[in-house]
């Protein structure tokens, strides 16, 4: 993760840590002419604890970070949009418009910066072996579990989805230790989840979270974990803007790289199928306007 992203998402920060990365944010500007004295008396902390703290951040020293800092916030720039409320009641259309897409190109950039490659191409391996993948999601998250559903048979694998809530549950029963199971949870810690969890890891079967970066009862059990950009608060927010946009794209991916496998081969069959689907659709629109 980029020295940017660690200082947003502040995982495992303490909370004297938030404090100064929360100061680092609101004033970027000040922070690149600071000395190690005077960030310290700026945050009321002490140089001990500002050292120790660029250090917790892969930094050898203060003045390290302060160029490195400086580097990054030159080219980059903190988020200005509010994640959980995008837009207020007098927004007017151009502003929602503006910040929606803001959300979109931010959302995609975060998650790059968050998303270990190689646990990508682990999941990828585990879910191109499975012969069935057991998908697990509610809420909003299971929005994005159709779409993964979909758009897995183009890729020729069979996905077992439950509607109902408590039949995933008992779903989870009968996994087994040859199990593959993908769940999809941002917070990782709602109570349909964590018993879905549990009884996977009971039966020892493998489980692949798609989930927010915070040290979840999810991320914690799971096997392999692929981090959606966590900018949203799960009480305060007004809609799943960025972690419905975040999960979509971590699905898109893994169905971009399954394809990748079997390219020429999955090629072809999604164009037969696509030639197939339309002479079905035209012959069916011309038997309809002969009736008429």
């Amino acid at each position: 993760m980029s020295l940017l992203s660690t200082i947003e998402y502040q995982n495992g920060f303490s909370d004297l840590e938030k404090k100064i990365a929360d100061y680092l944010i609101e004033h970027k500007e000040d922070v690149i002419h600071m000395n190690l004295k005077e960030l310290a008396e700026a945050t009321y902390t002490s140089t001990a604890t500002i050292s120790r703290f660029c250090k917790k951040l892969g930094e050898k020293n203060f003045n390290d970070f302060r160029v490195h800092f400086a580097e990054i916030t030159q080219s980059q720039t903190f988020s200005t949009i509010n994640f959980n409320k995008p837009f207020l009641q007098d927004s007017s259309k151009n502003e929602i418009c503006h910040n929606v897409g803001e959300i979109y190109k931010q959302t995609i950039e975060g998650t790059n910066q968050v998303l270990d490659m190689n646990e990508l191409e682990k999941a990828v391996d585990y879910i191109d072996k499975a012969n069935v993948i057991d998908l697990f999601a509610v809420g909003d998250s299971f929005l994005s579990a159709l779409m993964f559903e979909h758009k897995m048979t183009y890729v020729n694998k069979l996905v077992n989805l439950k509607i109902i809530p408590t039949e995933q549950t008992q779903q989870a029963l009968y996994t087994t230790k040859n199990s593959v199971a993908l769940i999809i949870s941002y917070s990782g810690q709602t109570n349909e989840i964590k018993p879905i969890v549990e009884r996977i890891k009971i039966n020892g079967g493998t489980i692949i979270a798609i989930t927010s970066l915070n040290d979840s009862y999810l991320r914690i059990k799971a096997d392999i974990c692929l981090t959606m950009c966590s900018k949203e608060n799960i009480i305060n927010k007004i809609g799943t803007f960025s972690s419905k946009i975040s999960s979509d794209y971590i699905i898109d991916l893994i169905y971009s790289l399954l394809f990748k496998k079997n390219y020429q081969e999955l090629l072809i069959k999604k164009v037969s199928m696509n030639l197939d689907w339309d002479e079905r659709r035209n012959e069916s629109t011309h038997e309809k306007g002969k009736g008429e």
